[in-house]
């Protein structure tokens, strides 16, 4: 205790004097305010329920990140499986087969061939469709190394070959799109 009778850290007892009342209230707000000023000061930063990050830490994490990315392991380059010749030679004689639908449906319909194959719905990669006189048109497709042609006079057995064999799974693929002994 100090020489005057009160703490340190305690204020001052205000005056109170007749008429003044209003003063005191202010004085006495303002001296309780900075007693609690100086109590938060003076007590200890409050520290987060979350542990600190070592400091070491995200510098490694830059470093190795570089590092994959400059020398990405094999593991993350995937193998992309090649697709048989006999597959990729079923599956554009499956899509010419469509084509050749759509267009005689469209010739049945509207009596006549139609300019491209974007007047049947969808004009696919790799296929392409040239009427000629009358109701004889030619589709020729193209994936990779395999081309096939077919024109609308030939029977349509031609056309579709083993495709939907190997395309169902029921024949083994063989290089040129023939059938497995």
């Amino acid at each position: 205790m100090n020489p005057i009778g009160r703490a340190p850290n305690e204020p001052p007892e205000p005056i109170n004097l007749p008429g003044s009342s209003e003063y005191g209230d202010t004085l006495s707000d303002v001296l309780k305010d900075q007693v609690r000023r100086k109590e938060r000061r003076s007590a200890p930063a409050p520290t987060s329920a979350r542990p600190r990050l070592h400091p070491g830490i995200p510098p490694i994490l830059a470093i190795i990140s570089i590092w994959l990315w400059a020398f990405p392991p094999a593991v993350l380059h995937p193998v992309v499986p090649s697709i048989p010749p006999a597959n990729q030679e079923a599956g554009l004689r499956m899509e010419m087969y469509i084509q050749f639908n759509n267009i005689q449906r469209y010739l049945s319909e509207h009596g006549r061939l139609p300019n491209d194959l974007q007047e049947v719905g969808d004009s696919p990669d790799g296929v392409e469709y040239v009427p000629l006189a009358g109701s004889v048109f030619r589709l020729s497709g193209q994936t990779g190394d395999i081309t096939v042609d077919f024109m609308s006079t030939e029977p349509l057995a031609n056309l579709i070959a083993d495709a939907t064999a190997i395309v169902s799974g029921n024949v083994p693929s063989t290089p040129g799109g023939a059938s497995a002994p």
